[in-house]
């Protein structure tokens, strides 16, 4: 099971099956949290649930009041741990929560929501004085304090083949990234596809379009055959992507320079991040994949 961060596509999910939903979110901390403001959990009527607020201290009794707003249908704020009214719950860190519990409008809602995330932009989502969430498109229709703001999902377009292919999809999904794994290698291939990942298979002769890469994703090159990776590199090098790296040594990120310096692209050579990967000393496929998604992770738009 992996993580899930987008909470709104598994609202509509369920709402596409037809069922009941609530919808917990944080919308103030008073101290520290190891979620930030607008951490969510989703509950279905059937009693599935998803996402975190309290990391495990307070997610028992959060889905419990969701339940019982779901039944008594009505939006509010309760303040979990410091000056809660919940005496028997208690927070650790000796911070308080205060968790917005939503049940009208979440169609409406998460439909707005999906749609921005369909377009490729972030939504700005604020309460109103019932209780129900707004979406926005732009921080400027919206208070910034009341705001809390869900990008649409940071994609990884991989490239590459073999063990380093494989083991870096696997551990990107588990992650909860949703990932395009190009690959020349028709085994790697069928092993993502069995695990659900998105896969495509691609040649010496494929071409790129830099369009396919925006501004939340991350392209990233894993080959050892390394001709295979500037048809990649320099479509994103006339993209948004908001981050580029490449797998291999710093003589062979010095051949890519001397490369790329009779190539005319939008992008300097520069935001080729190469060697990718935070130094960690990795030494085998899953330390290398440890390495990347720590980086990418560290990088990451929040």
């Amino acid at each position: 099971m992996f993580f899930e961060r987008n909470i709104f596509a598994r609202l509509a999910a369920w709402h596409a099956e037809g069922v009941k939903t609530g919808l917990a979110s944080l919308v103030a901390i008073d101290g520290s949290s190891p979620r930030p403001r607008g951490a969510q959990i989703a509950l279905a009527k059937d009693g599935r649930h998803c996402g975190i607020i309290s990391s495990g201290c307070a997610e028992e009794a959060i889905i419990a009041e969701l339940l019982q707003s779901m039944q008594d249908g009505g939006n509010h704020i309760t303040r979990f741990g410091k000056d809660s009214p919940y005496l028997d719950v208690t927070l650790p860190c000796g911070s308080g929560l205060d968790i917005l519990f939503t049940v009208t409008g979440l169609e409406e809602t998460t439909a707005q929501v999906a749609a921005l995330h369909a377009a490729r932009q972030p939504a700005y989502v604020t309460p109103d004085e019932t209780g129900a969430l707004t979406v926005s498109p732009s921080p400027h229709e919206v208070p910034t304090e009341a705001a809390m703001v869900y990008p649409p999902d940071y994609r990884l377009h991989v490239f590459g083949a073999g063990p380093q292919l494989t083991s870096f999809a696997g551990m990107a999904q588990l992650m909860g990234y949703p990932v395009l794994a190009h690959s020349t290698d028709d085994k790697a291939i069928a092993a993502l596809a069995e695990q659900g990942v998105t896969v495509a298979p691609m040649s010496h002769q494929s071409r790129f379009d830099p369009a396919d890469f925006d501004d939340f994703s991350a392209v990233i090159t894993l080959f050892h055959e390394h001709d295979l990776e500037l048809p990649i590199l320099t479509a994103a090098l006339n993209s948004d992507a908001h981050f580029i790296g490449a797998m291999g040594s710093r003589k062979t990120h010095a051949q890519r320079g001397q490369h790329f310096a009779h190539v005319e692209t939008k992008r300097q050579f520069a935001d080729i991040v190469g060697p990718i990967g935070l130094d960690i000393g990795a030494q085998d496929p899953s330390e290398i994949s440890l390495s990347i998604l720590a980086q990418v992770t560290a990088l990451r738009p929040r």
